[in-house]
């Protein structure tokens, strides 16, 4: 179960890395990210299929990580009267919570960006002229949302949760491999620590370069 956790949850990473790289076009001209997002769109069955692929891999994520906590919780029903974790980190005891606010959060930027839902139903209003046809201006609607503070605060908290949980989580996973922990070079923990940190940064600059107006 561990392992199908883990399996689910790098799919789920690798298609962050892919997020990441396809939201950094917000830093080019308005052509770049509008036309990328256009074509993504204009061939719904590879679309769909990646959606559906990717809603597979978060149902069976979840699941099996409810179902791991259930079984941790079983096996000791009679709580410690005094807990001294210090073996534990915070990250690892708090995984549960942090992937239901992940969770979350994943539903709000649908909301938000995708279903376009009150109040944001106004960024369909948002088109960019390609050749002889109006399409979404997706880059004006991310810069819209994105200066709103609330929004913007509620994005940052969560990609905190959200570097958190992939710290340990990637870390947990090189574990489940089989690599043994190393106390002089905990190599794992440094690649996964490093790795949850570049999409952390990577993440976490559009919303705050767009609210401090560095970007127009």
């Amino acid at each position: 179960m561990k392992f199908i956790l883990g399996l689910s949850g790098l799919v789920l990473f690798l298609f962050l890395i892919v997020h990441m790289l396809g939201n950094w076009q917000v830093f080019l001209p308005p052509y770049y990210m509008n036309v990328y997002a256009y074509y993504l769109k204009s061939n719904p069955v590879v679309l769909w299929s990646v959606r559906l692929f990717l809603l597979g891999a978060l149902i069976v994520h979840v699941s099996t990580a409810i179902k791991l906590w259930k079984i941790n919780r079983a096996a000791r029903p009679q709580p410690y009267k005094l807990l001294l974790p210090n073996q534990a980190s915070f990250e690892s005891r708090t995984m549960i919570v942090s992937g239901l606010i992940v969770l979350v959060f994943i539903l709000f930027h649908l909301y938000h960006f995708s279903f376009k839902g009150p109040p944001f139903g106004f960024f369909k209003n948002f088109l960019f002229p390609l050749s002889k046809q109006m399409i979404p201006d997706v880059r004006t609607m991310v810069i819209v949302g994105f200066q709103n503070p609330w929004v913007t605060l509620f994005y940052v908290f969560s990609l905190s949760v959200l570097f958190l949980h992939l710290r340990h989580a990637l870390e947990s996973f090189l574990n489940s491999l089989g690599f043994v922990n190393s106390k002089s070079l905990p190599w794992e923990k440094i690649v996964a620590h490093a790795f949850a940190l570049i999409l952390y940064v990577g993440f976490l600059i559009i919303p705050m370069a767009i609210f401090l107006r560095l970007i127009h």
